[in-house]
């Protein structure tokens, strides 16, 4: 069972056979890339002080702010996945900062931007996220949002940038699937699929020129009628498998899903006490071809920011829709 979705060459055909219908997407190829070409938008017209991310942060972020060459600072998450926005407040005293929250695992925050963060960019990483335009609701304090469709459905690549306050316009050019995205979309026909894949991901750490969606992907994405209730419904289901099943084990549960109807969960997210518990529990889905993974790979950086506490022991096992825990695990 993979941690994102397995590509369907059925779902490629299907939306090619379907009618092309009009849409205003704002499509790149990566999360990534969609976060570095709103930094570079922010700051054609402004001299930006700093960049204020959470601790909680994978590395690529990390390494695309630095790109900017633009001051990083953070500020820190909880083991509910929450932060104190006076903390967030104080790192922004000098405005014209960029402040990066991030809806983690599937779970959307309502942010509340108090005024004294009104001369600065909010950018809301929705990476976790599943968007259903036809429920999509504004929101006018945040500046810019990202998405990478790539976690939560079965594309090649794809990241939404989106904001309802700036009318972004961007050149989608006609690119077809490079020699990684083509291998990932293949990964289906393995008899073994736990892991991560990299592929797919060959763009070089150090360029983060925009670059355009693949031509499968888009068509997928512009052109098929996922049910987004289905994927949701899926989800909570392997989500609340899990919930029953690690109950009984030395493993702190980060959210629950009972009181929200609405979330739709990337992951399970969970900590353990120590780095022992941690291989163990990755091992254990190794041996049933289920992908456990530690998360994030913290940029070198980011680290003198991380206490020594549940942050470095984090695990998050997969809820794939295209998967029935039920039928794994007996």
């Amino acid at each position: 069972m993979t941690l994102q979705p397995i590509f369907d060459y059925k779902i490629l055909i299907e939306s090619l056979l379907n009618k092309r219908k009009v849409t205003n997407k704002s499509l790149v190829k990566s999360g990534r890339l969609a976060f570095s070409y709103i930094i570079s938008t922010i700051k054609k017209n402004n001299i930006i002080n700093k960049i204020i991310l959470p601790n909680l942060i994978c590395d690529e972020v990390v390494d695309v702010a630095r790109s900017h060459k633009i001051k990083i600072e953070y500020y820190s998450i909880d083991d509910n996945l929450n932060y104190n926005i006076h903390e967030v407040v104080d790192l922004a005293k000098n405005q014209k900062n960029i402040i990066l929250f991030v809806n983690y695992f599937g779970f959307e925050e309502d942010h509340i931007i108090p005024e004294k963060l009104k001369h600065n960019f909010i950018i809301e990483d929705n990476a976790h996220i599943l968007r259903n335009p036809k429920s999509y609701k504004k929101k006018l304090h945040i500046d810019y949002s990202f998405t990478s469709l790539r976690k939560l459905l079965p594309v090649l690549s794809g990241a939404e940038i989106y904001s309802d306050k700036i009318d972004i316009q961007i050149d989608q050019q006609i690119r077809l699937p490079d020699f990684g995205e083509l291998k990932y979309s293949l990964r289906g026909l393995k008899s073994s699929r736990s892991g991560t894949s990299r592929l797919g991901h060959t763009a070089s750490t150090s360029n983060y020129s925009l670059s355009s969606i693949d031509l499968f992907s888009k068509n997928i994405i512009n052109n098929y009628n996922f049910s987004y209730s289905d994927i949701k419904k899926n989800r909570r289901k392997n989500f609340i498998f899990w919930e029953k099943y690690l109950s009984n084990h030395d493993i702190v549960f980060m959210k629950t899903i009972t009181d929200n109807p609405n979330v739709c969960p990337y992951v399970f997210p969970c900590f353990v006490n120590d780095e022992m518990q941690q291989e163990k529990w990755i091992m254990w889905g190794k041996m049933r071809n289920i992908t456990v993974i530690p998360w994030p790979r913290y940029h070198k950086e980011t680290l003198d920011y991380v206490p020594n506490n549940f942050l470095r022991r984090i695990l998050l096992f997969p809820v794939n829709h295209q998967f029935d825990l039920n039928e794994i695990i007996s």
